[in-house]
């Protein structure tokens, strides 16, 4: 990991070449000679006393700082509806759970207050039932780090009424993306079975889980190709199957993969998890930098969601590969952010200067990789 000398230690250098030249003193007599043992003894001591920049953390930050100066007002994010909120609401809760910086933790208190104020405490008003799960998700997560009770009963008065509407027997289960009742989606299947997770474990009522395997497992059945870890998108009334993959599928899918093992110890389940991420990495971007998803109000923000889910499933496993591919894409992210330290969700190009141009939730999804990222350090350390 490349580390930022400290001015302190460049100053030492600087003082010490000075030294050693036989510079003047400020009343103008002659410096005494000095050893090469005097010389360099300084910078040894700096370099053992001043704590080395952190890299990653200078990096997120900045990024962090950038968004929300040019996309963030009072809790709320500019031009982003229900869904982006969500999402982006989660990135923050990112920042908190790797740092716990108490920054962040105000960021969140002040987010769900502006949230519940804008869509209300109880959100069936909403059509889409995907976009209840990932805000259902948003507040248990919040839950979880802050303790505050509120949070999980705005979580559970918003699940339970959307898993009735959603879930049916037609098409052999599964959770319907929208009240019209024409397509069941990895897009709310995924969230669907991560929210029942965390629900279960912040309830400590299994039939939760039940749940979320229900669901988990007619995804698998239905919109899983198991050999290969590709995650289908949906399938419509009539039985008709799109096959496209994304990101986003592929990270929540490996979610509640994961966070279902991790209640049940059925190891198939991680397994599938260990197939989907491979597929993202190999098959979708050749462990290259992801360069793409960049059209539309939805794909723009895709890939935070997968660097969410398979950094956590890559502490949980111990897959030092994983943070690679990660890393790869943060380095190129970071080369490629503009004046303003703002990065495009095309992270293999050149941030425009004109930021005005690129919507909000493609702008946050190289934040959500930063903080994402730092959750390498929660893996063993290797003996050399």
């Amino acid at each position: 990991m490349k580390r930022t000398v400290s001015l302190l230690l460049a100053a030492s250098i600087i003082f010490g070449s000075l030294l050693a030249s036989g510079c003047a003193d400020s009343d103008g007599t002659a410096a005494p000679e000095t050893t090469e043992a005097e010389t360099t003894a300084p910078v040894e001591t700096a370099a053992e006393t001043e704590p080395a920049v952190d890299t990653d953390l200078e990096r997120a930050e900045t990024v962090f700082d950038a968004f929300i100066k040019y996309y963030y007002n009072k809790g709320k994010f500019r031009n982003a509806d229900f869904w982006d909120n969500a999402e982006i609401f989660e990135t923050v809760i990112d920042a908190y759970e790797v740092t716990r910086n108490e920054k962040y933790l105000n960021y969140i208190k002040e987010i769900a207050e502006a949230t519940l104020k804008q869509y209300g405490k109880k959100w069936t008003w909403n059509e889409y039932n995907d976009d209840i799960m990932w805000l259902c998700i948003a507040f248990l997560r919040a839950y979880f780090l802050t303790g505050e009770d509120d949070y999980l009963r705005y979580a559970k008065i918003n699940f339970d009424p959307v898993w009735e509407r959603a879930y049916s027997e037609d098409l052999g289960g599964g959770l319907w993306w929208r009240t019209d009742n024409k397509s069941k989606n990895s897009c709310v299947c995924g969230p669907g079975a991560i929210a029942a997770c965390l629900l279960g474990k912040a309830t400590g009522n299994e039939e939760y889980y039940e749940k979320a395997k229900l669901v988990l497992d007619w995804q698998i059945a239905n919109l899983y190709e198991i050999g290969l870890g590709k995650v289908y998108d949906a399938i419509d009334i009539k039985g008709n199957i799109n096959k496209w993959s994304s990101t986003y599928n592929q990270g929540t899918f490996i979610g509640a993969c994961m966070l279902y093992y991790e209640y049940s110890g059925d190891e198939s389940y991680l397994t599938k998890a260990k197939k989907a991420a491979e597929f993202a990495m190999r098959f979708m971007y050749n462990y290259g930098v992801m360069n793409n998803e960049t059209e539309g109000g939805d794909l723009i923000g895709f890939k935070g969601i997968l660097t969410r889910w398979i950094s956590r499933y890559a502490v949980m496993v111990e897959n030092k590969e994983v943070f690679d591919w990660l890393r790869r894409n943060a380095d190129a992210a970071w080369k490629n952010r503009n004046s303003k330290n703002l990065i495009w969700t095309a992270w293999g190009t050149k941030t425009s200067e004109k930021y005005i141009q690129y919507d909000v939730f493609g702008m946050s999804t190289a934040v959500a990789l930063m903080f994402n990222l730092m959750l390498e350090r929660q893996l063993p350390e290797k003996a050399e």
